[in-house]
């Protein structure tokens, strides 16, 4: 929940676990089997989806967005991200060559921009095409097969609260590195490290980096918390095999995920993603960390095919199983029916239940689409099913799910330069929770979905306008609602087998939060950030008429050499 209230105190013992034998041994397999054919370089490094560990990757993502929305770009397949540097220029490239020739008219501000872009991507891109006008790279190692860099920035940020009731209030002071090691040899063989370097001091306010690395210095007044991702990727003929930690989100939405999203920390993975014009298979297994004793081992495995037509309408499946105490090789098949596959498995190993005697892997299935049936203007939603039985009434407690829908409109009403974004989510009762503790839908204490977590749902509606190619103002209204349900309280085993799910259920927590943000940004380089929000709770707890109203300042400067 995106709150400033207080929250309970907790340190992690953080360590990153190895791969499992198993899941190493598969990619192994793959790289020795299936020899990779050079063909043209083009770049295997994502661009990070975490803002904590990169600096200019989320206007990055928004200026596609607005470009496919318009429809002067394909219809790239957005709900199977991150999209890798390669592909990304890939885009710029063919929008450039749409405007020089014509096919597309760019507002000024977007032509703009759409040339700083291009050169943020510079190196992906042919000397003839863009020369980059300033240094990209703090050092570089370059060649004409390859090619290593070590990127740097530097930021400094400050968050500032106010409550009038009982929520922690103060400033916390932010000062963060960004390193970015990374490199590609052709177009075989890369691999990238992000770290966030984040040192606060001051007030801290425990939802800042919950499930980060955490290292304390000088007794405590300083706090060292370290988001990283870093993995290997190996192009193959078919696929591209990524070997490490990494965030991924899954689904049409753009303020949240109902089956995967970044919302928890980098996860220990291993996937493999294909494009094919259109159409995009990603498959991955990893590692998810339980902070629950006596669950030693957990894991994920998934995949998803997402395909368009006519740049008009998009398709999405997605099916997922996150099961502990154990490792399944037969869930690591990437083109297996997990709903399926789990009964044979389950019968035949007797640990799927040791830890609370439930039997039963937790799988998840999703089908998400998006329409365009005009220009500038998308519609999108997301049905998320949890264990669901079509054979049980839809209101009982086993019905679980979550559903997600908004529109994206770029340049509504005439307005230049502008983006509007509406989306809503809801999510039931014991979606997300197990009855087998190992089973829980979470990474370390956040939900592997969407960041509301169970029996909530989430109002978001977003207007921006850029005044020029670097000053943009941003509106955010956002309305949040908790029932007294959580991932961690499945339902009661003595309860009642033929209780109902309620819609937020017993007292409701809702919070309202209006912020005014105005930014200052020249991509690749510099950006200054800075948000004002106003907010009111109500039934803060789940505790009737106690209410509460705060404010929140954030600024933040970033520097990149």
């Amino acid at each position: 929940m995106k709150s400033w209230k207080t929250r309970k105190e907790r340190r992690l013992a953080f360590y990153i676990a190895p791969l499992a034998l198993p899941v190493t041994f598969f990619s192994v397999f793959f790289v020795v089997c299936l020899c990779p054919q050079p063909v043209e370089a083009n770049s295997l490094i994502n661009v990070p989806l975490n803002a904590g560990v990169s600096d200019f990757s989320d206007e990055t993502y928004a200026f596609v967005y607005r470009f496919l929305n318009k429809r002067a770009l394909p219809g790239i397949t957005r709900g199977s991200i991150p999209l890798t540097r390669g592909q990304i220029t890939d885009l710029l490239s063919s929008l450039s060559h749409k405007h020089a020739n014509g096919e597309i008219n760019l507002s000024r501000i977007d032509q703009e921009r759409l040339t700083t872009f291009l050169q943020l991507f510079a190196d992906e891109l042919p000397a003839a095409q863009i020369a980059a006008q300033r240094r990209l790279h703090v050092m570089q190692l370059k060649g004409d097969d390859y090619h290593f860099a070590l990127d740097l920035a530097v930021a400094q940020e400050t968050v500032s609260r106010t409550a009038d009731v009982g929520s922690e209030a103060g400033t916390t002071y932010i000062t963060t590195l960004l390193p970015h090691v990374h490199g590609q040899v052709r177009d075989d063989f890369a691999f990238s490290t992000n770290i966030g370097y984040n040192f606060l001091y001051g007030k801290r306010f425990e939802d800042l980096f919950p499930d980060e690395a955490l290292y304390t210095h000088f007794g405590g007044d300083l706090e060292n918390r370290v988001p990283i991702d870093a993995y290997l990727k190996f192009k193959l003929p078919w696929f591209d095999l990524q070997i490490g930690q990494d965030r991924l989100r899954w689904g049409p939405g753009y303020h949240g995920a109902l089956l995967v999203s970044e919302n928890p920390t980098s996860i220990d993975m291993i996937k493999l993603q294909g494009s094919y014009k259109h159409i995009t298979f990603t498959a991955f297994t990893g590692i998810l960390e339980e902070l629950t004793p006596g669950i030693d081992d957990k894991y994920i495995s998934g995949h998803r095919i997402e395909g368009y037509l006519w740049n008009r309408f998009g398709l999405g499946f997605s099916e997922l199983v996150v099961y502990g105490n154990r490792f399944e090789p037969s869930y690591l098949n990437p083109v297996n029916v997990y709903l399926i596959d789990m009964v044979r498995t389950e019968k035949g190993d007797s640990r799927a239940g040791k830890v609370s005697g439930a039997y039963g892997d937790n799988v998840l299935i999703s089908f998400d689409s998006r329409f365009r049936l005009i220009d500038d203007l998308e519609i999108y939603g997301e049905l998320m099913i949890d264990d669901g039985n079509p054979a049980k009434d839809f209101h009982h407690w086993d019905t679980k799910f979550g559903l997600l829908g908004g529109m994206y409109a770029t340049d509504p009403f005439g307005l230049p330069d502008t983006d509007l974004h509406a989306e809503y989510a809801f999510i039931n009762q014991y979606a997300y929770t197990h009855g087998n503790p190992a089973n829980v839908y979470r990474h370390f204490t956040s939900v592997v979905g969407h960041h509301i977590g169970s029996d909530a749902d989430n109002l978001w509606v977003e207007l921006r306008h850029r005044f020029t190619d670097q000053i943009e103002s941003v509106l955010t209204y956002e309305l949040e609602r908790h029932g007294e349900g959580n991932v961690n309280k499945p339902h009661p085993p003595d309860a009642p087998q033929a209780d109902l799910w309620t819609p937020l259920s017993g007292i409701t927590q809702s919070e309202h939060r209006i912020t005014l943000g105005m930014n200052y940004t020249a991509i690749g380089r510099y950006s200054f950030v800075g948000d004002l929000t106003q907010i009111w709770m109500r039934n803060m707890g789940n505790r009737l008429e106690v209410n509460e109203t705060g404010q929140e300042i954030k600024l933040r400067a970033l520097y990149r050499f």
